[in-house]
């Protein structure tokens, strides 16, 4: 497992360099720009007394990631560096084409950043890369043509820029931060344009916008267009705009009709393929609609655009993959990963991953947050409700999983709440299918082989996939289960005699599953496993094993009533799920704390 440093507290510069990847930067111009950016940061961090060689820099392309030494003032970021990133941003551009001009959006924060063999870990940098995405500093570096945003996050300005005039607070005002699911306050200064604009009101997202899409539409076209889309109604809105414009892009207002996310994308500059994501966007949408003569006119007016823009072939492309549509009742996944931070036995590490797109596996890494023991259940309620706020367009199911390393597999999970702050907090297992994920399975690749067998086994035929009732380990046959299970080869899931021990033992019936590669593990939190078996047996019998989470969440949603159950209620409440999905896996350094 990698060790990590000592967490250090750095200054941390983002710099991004706007339209990189625009269709009109072709690669030369791209060329010049990635030296220019290497030559012009250099050369300001030096002459700002920073010095560029002290830092620890990472090259990202079109931007980079500066870790400026601990020992240099920051002040020195927002003051000195500011004049000589601008001097070198105008020496730049008053001797290169446009093809090669500059604008650079610049993010200032500081936090802990720690090391390992594999990289940098920081929630500190992460969040310098939710503030330097901003919408509202796009729009306004656009709009005003300037050279250079500077985006100072709100503890940055309020802890050094606030406090000396030599940075001009006065110059900034405070703009809106909404990317992924970070949802905050910024401070923006634009300088280097003959209409520099320092005091203007944030561009608010705009519900009725034709004109941002004049630039992209024929006037002809446009009244078509937007008659055909206005009143269009489709349930995975959310997941198009997405795989149109890529996770970067915030999501459009709440209840936006196609049209608007249309119009919305309109705004955004094409990526590195060259394809705008308006076109991206209409594309994926006539793949969508029901309405087949809709589909046919969608499909027939990006033609016309692509072959306006010089982008036929590109659409081809676009056309030969993902030509499925996205079904109404896909569904999306929250894990959340509990891990011991190693030092402390009452403190966790607490991560996670949330699926915005159903096809998306592994999506980015959310934060990374440290915790007590009685503090999980509250930080799982804020990762769900912010998962809930970024898929409240999305129509399909949702489901919940808890990765937890085998001394909290018994945690009740599915009895945590949600909703803390309301003063009413509801049970998880209300809302969501619930279950639980060995860590120690996610991490052990040699037991990948056979779990994967046994999980396609059940998949092609759950009707067919047996459950084990698992007998006590008698002292001389300490192997038997394992005999036994590899011997039921349609056996799916196995139901045990005891809640797993913290520590693995002689005849371990837990550890045997895992290594059979069983996908589902059940058992009685209090060691009732006949109460238990009447409720899997029901359960296998009502519908198979391959729909088990979601129909262990109805039996346990239906135990908050007060009508007749064909069980003891009691023992649903009880009873925790393992269910084990190796398609959605993580790597060992995805899961490093």
């Amino acid at each position: 497992m990698p060790q990590y440093s000592e967490a250090e507290f750095r200054s941390i510069v983002l710099v991004d360099v706007a339209s990189f990847s625009d269709a009109s930067r072709k690669f030369l111009g791209q060329l010049a720009v990635h030296r220019g950016l290497e030559e012009l940061l250099e050369r300001a961090f030096d002459e700002a007394d920073v010095g560029w060689h002290s830092c620890e820099v990472e090259d990202r392309g079109d931007g980079k990631i500066i870790l400026v030494p601990p020992n240099i003032p920051r002040i020195r970021l927002a003051d000195q560096l500011w004049n000589r990133l601008l001097a070198g941003l105008r020496r730049h551009n008053a001797v290169h084409s446009d093809a090669a001009v500059m604008q650079l959006r610049v993010a200032l924060h500081a936090g802990d950043v720690r090391q390992s063999p594999n990289g940098k870990v920081s929630p500190a940098i992460n969040f310098a890369a939710r503030i330097l995405d901003a919408r509202d500093a796009k729009k306004s570096l656009a709009r005003t043509g300037s050279a250079l945003a500077l985006i100072a996050s709100e503890d940055f300005f309020r802890n050094v820029i606030e406090h000396d005039q030599a940075a001009e607070p006065d110059v900034f005002r405070q703009i809106s931060v909404v990317v992924k699911e970070t949802s905050t306050v910024a401070w923006l200064r634009l300088s280097g344009s003959t209409g520099e604009t320092t005091t203007s009101e944030p561009v608010s997202v705009e519900r009725d916008v034709p004109h941002r899409v004049l630039d992209l539409l024929p006037d002809d076209d446009l009244s078509q267009l937007r008659e055909s889309l206005s009143e269009v109604v489709v349930p995975q809105l959310p997941t198009l705009l997405r795989r149109a414009a890529g996770p970067g892009v915030p999501p459009a207002p709440p209840g936006a009709s196609a049209w608007e996310v249309l119009a919305y994308l309109a705004d955004f500059n094409a990526g590195a393929d060259g394809f705008p994501p308006a076109l991206s966007f209409v594309e994926l949408l006539a793949r969508q609609v029901p309405d087949s003569s809709l589909r046919a006119r969608l499909r027939e007016w990006n033609d016309t655009q692509a072959q306006r823009l010089q982008l036929s072939s590109e659409l081809a492309k676009l056309r030969e993959t993902n030509t499925e549509p996205i079904t109404a009742d896909a569904r999306l996944h929250l894990m959340i990963v509990v891990q011991h931070d190693g030092i402390d036995p009452d403190r966790f590490v607490v991560s996670h991953w949330r699926q915005d797109d159903p096809d998306e596996w592994p999506p980015a890494r959310g934060d990374i947050r440290t915790v007590r023991g009685d503090e999980i259940e509250r930080r799982v309620d804020e990762l769900v409700l912010d998962a809930e706020r970024a898929w409240r367009g999305h129509a399909g199911t949702v489901a919940l999983e808890v990765v937890l390393p085998r001394a909290l597999l018994s945690l009740p999970v599915h009895l945590w709440r949600k909703e803390h702050e309301s003063g009413v907090p509801r049970p998880l297992c209300l809302d969501y299918p619930v279950v639980v994920r060995s860590l120690e399975r996610m991490r052990s690749d040699y037991w990948h082989r056979v779990w994967k067998r046994r999980w396609q086994t059940m998949r092609e035929d759950p009707w067919e996939a047996e459950v084990h009732f698992a007998r006590p380990a008698g002292p001389d046959s300490p192997h038997a289960i394992d005999a036994v299970l590899e011997r039921e080869q349609r056996c799916a899931a196995i139901v045990l005699t005891e809640a797993p021990q913290p520590e693995p033992r002689s005849g371990d019936q837990l550890m045997s599953a895992l290594r059979s590669g069983l996908p589902a593990v059940l058992w009685h939190r209090r060691d009732d496993s006949e109460s238990l078996r009447e409720i899997v047996e029901w359960l296998a019998k009502e519908g198979g094993l391959g729909d088990l989470p979601p129909r262990t969440h109805t039996v346990r949603r239906d135990a908050h009533l007060d009508s007749p159950t064909p069980f003891d209620v009691k023992a649903v409440q009880e009873m925790v799920v393992l269910w084990d999905d190796p398609g959605r896996l993580l790597t060992p350094d995805e899961l490093a704390g």
